[in-house]
């Protein structure tokens, strides 16, 4: 189906010069990452021409498979998957398209300073059963958690886009809210307002267990937990979905790339005509409506929709211009508030592990906690501009995980750090100074990790810049919660130009591979397709 009444241009991939016109096309969607596949995926499947343009050479935007040595690859962007959007699973049947999973529901091992070790099992309503010997800290830890899964899975819709792609998001969440059940009414008060720290001390004590869950508050955030809002990063971490599994971390077969894989496959499936190493230089406005885009060879693609899944300062600053959107819009995209980052650090590590511990937990999700006072020093380190001496480490070990890749007398791990500061061109000391951080770290896992490294490889937001095209500022760490309601709908809602939809990362509440932005994306397209206004 198209909108367009004039024939449509049809032309081959050799045909399509530099400087050509391009039209019968429905829908363009801008940026080959996982938001945008998904976006382009639906709108494929619904009988739209759909074109997705991304300005690499490969498809996938920040998730990329890349060679650290010789037959040694690694996988930047995410290692572990916690929020992919189950809907959006079952719609584009990314199963059938080839994901599979290594493991649905990791376990995790938490190590603690001072040498103190805790196991969980990888179902967070069966975690206090693993290890923890005490009665009474068992049974309040269990009924803890599962009061906070049960509160997650209510709030649950607050975090999927499909309640701020519209203009009465704001009604939406409150009818939301309003219809819970009664007894829940101050426990989500609380958990929307609170500080992590003040509700975990409340209802766990000085415990390691208080630890443990103030390190997934703050884990990748870009709010300390010990200030307000900061409880709901720890609502959010248990909303997500691993594989059916609500609060579970599951590894997909082949690392996080088979997502993406899987994503492209259904795109394919779609009809979409995916077009790499095809970059955009704006986006075609006529009479405050969209009308395509203009390539950087010359060439435009003119269509009554465009998607775009790319950062929102690139999309309406750069491609779009300060003229056509409004000054609140303008205000948020310029503030440059940024102040933490996380780094991910792949390290090869020579030999295999001879330590019982270490082999044991090779298949496991491996966490490394501060106490509460080190994780302050941490953040306020990070918001002053030095690399803090303890950091929050969240470890895998792919070539364990995963059978395809195994290594011969080596072993791959990979590493995410938190807090950090965030800096948009990092030198070459502050990178040496991080990575020292982050190994001094890692000898609370197995004390001859250090000696074993080979190969370290640091890849901080200014790194993936390079694989996406992103603006650096986009790949810092969120704000809370709240904040990120009000940026995400700022950035779909604000700009107010027909057939412009965005499910950029700006779009997405939370850290972590989700695909729920581009599905509203596309959702709201395609309602405003079928009313005519696009």
């Amino acid at each position: 189906m198209s909108s367009n009444t004039e024939e449509p241009i049809v032309m081959t991939e050799d045909e399509r010069l530099p400087g050509r016109i391009e039209g019968g096309i429905d829908a363009i969607v801008i940026g080959a990452g996982a938001d945008g596949l998904t976006a382009a995926s639906y709108l494929g499947r619904a009988g739209l021409k759909t074109v997705l343009v991304g300005a690499r050479g490969e498809i996938g935007g920040r998730i990329a498979e890349r060679n650290i040595a010789e037959n040694i690859s690694v996988i930047d962007g995410e290692h572990l998957v916690t929020n992919l959007d189950p809907d959006v699973i079952d719609e584009l049947d990314l199963y059938r398209h080839g994901l599979e999973f290594s493991s649905r529901r990791l376990d995790t091992t938490y190590f603690f300073d001072g040498g103190d070790v805790l196991k969980f099992d990888g179902n967070p309503s069966q975690a206090a059963l693993l290890s923890l010997e005490e009665d009474n800290d068992r049974e309040n830890f269990e009924i803890f958690l599962n009061e906070m899964l049960e509160l997650s899975e209510q709030l649950r819709p607050l975090f999927s886009m499909s309640s701020f792609s519209e203009k009465d998001g704001g009604r939406k969440v409150e009818k939301l809210i309003a219809a819970l059940p009664s007894e829940m009414t101050q426990s989500v008060s609380q958990a929307i307002m609170g500080n992590a720290d003040n509700i975990l001390k409340a209802r766990l004590g000085e415990s390691p267990l208080r630890v443990l869950l103030l390190t997934e508050a703050a884990f990748r955030s870009g709010v300390p937990p010990f200030e307000a809002y900061s409880f709901m990063n720890l609502i959010r971490r248990f909303s997500g979905e691993a594989a059916g599994l609500q609060g579970a971390v599951a590894y997909p077969k082949g690392g996080v790339i088979s997502v993406i894989t899987a994503l492209r496959r259904a795109a394919q499936q779609a009809n979409v005509d995916v077009r790499a190493a095809t970059p955009v230089q704006s986006i075609l406005i006529e009479a405050d409506r969209v009308a395509g885009v203009t390539l950087k060879d010359g060439g435009q693609l003119r269509a009554p929709i465009v998607v775009a899944a790319i950062d929102a300062q690139r999309t309406f600053i750069d491609m779009i211009g300060p003229k056509m959107i409004d000054i609140e819009l303008q205000r948020i995209l310029t503030a440059g508030t940024q102040k933490y980052c996380s780094a991910r650090l792949h390290v090869l590590l020579k030999g295999v592990a001879e330590d019982d511990a270490t082999r044991q937990n090779l298949t496991r999700r491996l966490v490394f906690a501060p106490t509460a006072e080190n994780l302050a020093a941490a953040f306020i380190d990070a918001r002053a501009g030095r690399v803090p001496k303890k950091l929050i480490l969240e470890a895998v070990f792919p070539s364990a995980l995963d059978e395809g890749a195994s290594l011969d007398k080596k072993q791959l791990l990979s590493v995410i750090a938190h807090p950090l500061p965030f800096e948009a061109d990092p030198s070459d000391d502050r990178r040496d100074e991080i990575k020292k951080a982050i190994l001094q770290n890692l000898d609370a896992f197995a004390a001859d990790i250090s000696d074993r490294a080979e190969i370290l490889d640091l890849q901080l937001p200014a790194d993936e810049v390079k694989n996406s095209g992103a603006t650096p500022g986009a790949l810092a760490s969120k704000p809370d919660i709240l904040q990120q309601w009000a940026i995400s709908r700022t950035v779909t809602d604000a700009a107010r130009i027909g057939g412009l939809f965005f499910c950029g990362p700006e779009a997405q509440i939370g850290s972590g591979i989700s695909c729920a932005a581009g599905r509203a994306a596309a959702k709201a397209a395609l309602r405003a397709y079928k009313k005519g206004g696009a």
